[in-house]
């Protein structure tokens, strides 16, 4: 009983909180919209059932009954304060709200899992189910009882019109900014990215496509016209090859919006017909305008995403998911190459660990058994080693690491630290077993301006495992500017 109130407590709070924050956000979207919104004319651009369709995908803990009612007083609230009829507004919120639930049933009834917009074709089922779903019925909803509506601004004697607007202002809307609300970065997504761009040096080309997309749609205002709408392409090709997704939303958004005000400023200013005989038109070539980007970006997207795949796949070991062989010493050799003589301070060590009595395990427990200790082994090594140390499988149970700039008493303290650790944490099998492991290492330290060729750190290291093991194993031996200590 206790926990059953617990639960509806929650639902409950969980509704407050959703009515309150959705209805804040659609109030502020739909005032953007009408502040915006030509004399006797539907918005220019309407972001509040997009920014909704967008939370309710993203963010499920609001799509409840207090998101539905939160979204409806905010979209009556902001009608109402601007000076609009309540009978007028609530159809006016009617068919808003139907395009957003139509949008949200389709996609529940095929199961579509927005997160994967990124992935094949989702991200043109979103936006087809949006168009041909939600946006649709939204346009026939509001054709079909607000021109009949006291003190409507729709005709009925031009209803096609008025159809043909709604539905591709609604789809505009959707292309431009249900992409930005799914696509928006976590904070930790962005504090990755900020602290690669703090580790790589800026490169003008970078902005380039920015600087590109931004002479386009300048160009596209001083000479306006049906084909400004392809000037921005070439640019716009070149950004979604360049940025990321997000990015590319908003670059989306820039040149979209642009683009619209300046054509309908300029066909609105000829005339009222004129406006409306090539918005229709111009709201179906931005729409196709902004698909492509999107769609280009998510391929290219996917492909680098498959490409580092593949690579780290052909670089580490498929089952301790250290680096394998060849990219150890790749990566070993590139830091010792790269290494300043001018620079005294630094230093390389280099560890060889090898799991002490490996093969017995594997007989007496099975290859299954001891690959679960590798796992576990460098589960173990990794948790005492820096970021920037480099660990790899040498082969079998023999594993190697790199540090750069530490002192030889650093380096022995966490060589032996590694070493006691995998001595003192048991391996816990799947039949109860609690097995105990143990590792030898042998170490070689190098610093300037004295250091020697990577490999042959590796022959002094392998020297010093020999040494660690003919002494009894589980410990660890040192070989420092090549003798041995």
């Amino acid at each position: 009983m206790i926990g059953f109130i617990q639960l509806n407590s929650k639902k409950l709070h969980e509704n407050i909180h959703a009515f309150f924050i959705i209805g804040i956000i659609i109030f502020s979207c739909c005032l953007i919209g009408i502040l915006g919104r030509p004399l006797t004319f539907l918005a220019t651009f309407w972001i509040a059932n997009a920014v909704l369709l967008g939370i309710f995908l993203r963010f499920p803990n609001y799509h409840n009954l207090g998101g539905w009612l939160g979204s409806f007083i905010g979209y009556m609230a902001a009608d109402l304060v601007t000076g609009n009829y309540v009978l007028l507004t609530l159809f006016l919120t009617m068919a808003n709200m139907i395009n957003v639930f139509v949008s949200m049933l389709i996609i529940r009834w095929f199961h579509l899992n927005f997160r994967n917009y990124n992935k094949g074709l989702t991200f043109l089922y979103l936006f087809l189910i949006s168009a041909l779903g939600g946006c649709l019925s939204g346009a026939i909803f509001a054709v079909s009882t607000i021109p009949f509506v006291p003190n409507t601004f729709m005709n009925p004697a031009r209803i096609w019109v008025d159809f043909g607007m709604w539905w591709t202002g609604e789809i505009l809307n959707i292309i431009t900014y249900l992409p930005i609300v799914l696509a928006i970065p976590t904070k930790a997504v962005l504090q990755e990215y900020w602290k690669n761009k703090r580790q790589e040096n800026f490169q003008f080309i970078e902005i380039l496509p920015a600087i590109f997309v931004l002479i386009s749609v300048i160009l596209a205002h001083f000479f306006t016209g049906p084909g400004s709408i392809m000037f921005p392409i070439a640019a716009l090709i070149w950004a979604s090859l360049r940025y990321n997704l997000f990015f590319v939303t908003i670059i989306n958004l820039i040149v979209v919006t642009f683009l619209y005000t300046s054509l309908s400023t300029f066909y609105a200013s000829e005339s009222s017909t004129a406006y409306l005989s090539t918005a229709i038109s111009i709201r179906i070539g931005l729409v196709m305008l902004a698909l492509g980007p999107l769609t280009l970006s998510i391929i290219s997207m996917n492909r680098q995403k498959l490409y580092h795949q593949i690579l780290y796949l052909a670089n580490h070991d498929s089952l301790t998911s250290t680096m394998n062989r060849r990219f150890f010493y790749e990566e070993s050799e590139r830091l010792v190459n790269h290494i300043s003589p001018k620079n005294v301070s630094e230093s390389i060590t280099i560890l060889l660990l090898d799991l002490d009595h490996f093969k017995k395990i594997n007989d007496h427990y099975g290859h299954m058994t001891g690959d679960y200790v590798l796992q576990e082994f460098t589960k173990i090594v990794k948790s005492n080693l820096r970021e920037t140390d480099l660990f790899g499988r040498l082969g079998g149970e023999e594993f190697a690491i790199l540090f750069k700039n530490l002192s030889l008493k650093q380096s022995t303290q966490i060589a032996q630290r590694i070493c006691n650790s995998v001595h003192q944490t048991p391996i816990y099998l799947e039949n109860g077993e609690i097995l105990n492991i143990s590792v030898s290492i042998g170490l070689s330290f190098q610093t300037l301006p004295y250091c020697v060729p990577f490999q042959q750190l590796i022959n002094q290291a392998d020297l010093a495992l020999y040494q660690a093991k003919e002494n009894g194993r589980n410990q660890l031996c040192v070989k420092h500017n090549l003798g041995t200590t």
